[in-house]
């Protein structure tokens, strides 16, 4: 598969955007109807937006409604539903710009990962724009919290996301993944970083895994080691998730369900929660609507608290006083 820019070994100083539209159909996890999401060139500057119902919904984590199963985005009454997983694609191949039309209230779940949506982006090639990105340079931590989950951001030169889960389970112990968008050393030395700042960590760290220092390329690494991981739930949440009306499209071709007998099929990665987990964390750190320079930890923590930690990096880096020289 041909790599949308030279090397691919970090995403390149300049905007990009798609060469020419992307197309997704299927059904939506939660809303069990069909669904069609085109994926559109845009302009410099223009962001990731999505349009749906005559109304334009930035890509921007202010624009969060929910965060139940999910992250949702609306504006009005337009509202869309698991934007994660397209957002996660999104970033990683380095689309700055899109225009992102949406006939329905949801993104297809496909086989429940990223990938899917990776590959058609990369079917339909990344174009390079000549403006410098829109980046966020976090220069103090963030922390946000909620019992036992917790959510970290360091400053960092480049993004390195990772995501340490415990479910007490089997198949579901503990276990951790981390995804940079650099050079391994550098993501190395962050965790050591919030290793030191926080004992909750410190149980979590030996299953970590890091491919990139089997010698992957970010880009390779995001293909084959984390945007396949899929969603997941336990066989015993199923009946809570219907009772509120959710995961009406799941099914066991777009989700991996857990049970005491083990995984409805084959795990695609022993880690593959942990994985998954992490690409749920990058994609929702893409509605900081810019390049983020951070090391971010998600310690148990779903989608509630990834939202929050990127409205408070939001909020720093629009902070005249935190932003200026």
């Amino acid at each position: 598969m041909p790599l949308p820019f030279a090397g691919a070994e970090i995403l390149p100083p300049q905007q990009q955007t798609l060469a020419r539209e992307a197309t997704f159909t299927g059904v939506g996890l939660h809303t069990g109807r069909s669904t069609r999401v085109t994926v559109c060139p845009a302009p410099p500057d223009h962001g990731r937006v999505f349009v749906t119902q005559g109304q334009r919904i930035p890509a921007l984590s202010e624009f969060v409604s929910d965060t139940t199963r999910c992250s949702a985005l609306s504006s009005g009454d337009a509202v869309i539903y698991t934007v994660e997983h397209l957002m996660a694609a999104l970033y990683a191949l380095g689309v700055d710009n899109a225009e992102i039309h949406v006939e329905g209230s949801e993104l297809p779940v496909l086989d429940g990962s990223s990938l899917p949506f990776a590959e058609g982006l990369l079917d339909a090639g990344v174009d390079q724009q000549g403006c410098p990105p829109k980046e966020i340079v976090l220069r103090d931590m963030v922390w946000v919290q909620d019992g036992d989950r917790h959510v970290f951001a360091m400053p960092m030169p480049r993004l390195t996301v990772a995501a340490a889960v415990d479910f007490g389970r089997p198949y579901a112990g503990p276990q951790a993944f981390c995804y940079s968008l650099e050079g391994p050393q550098r993501s190395v030395e962050a965790f050591e970083m919030v290793g030191a700042a926080s004992g909750t960590i410190g149980a979590l760290l030996p299953p970590l895994r890091q491919p990139a220092l089997e010698g992957g390329t970010p880009l390779n690494v995001f293909l084959e080691e984390l945007s396949p991981a899929r969603t997941f739930c336990f066989e015993d949440w199923i009946a809570s998730i219907r009772a509120a009306g959710l995961g009406t499209g799941g099914s066991l071709e777009n989700t991996l369900v857990l049970s005491g007998d083990g995984p409805s099929t084959p795990l695609r990665f022993p880690d593959e929660l942990a994985r998954h987990k992490t690409l749920d964390l990058l994609g929702d750190l893409a509605l900081a609507g810019a390049r983020v320079r951070a090391c971010v930890v998600a310690i148990k923590a779903g989608h509630a608290l990834h939202v929050a930690a990127v409205n408070r990096i939001r909020r720093l880096a629009n902070d005249a006083r935190y932003s200026g020289d």
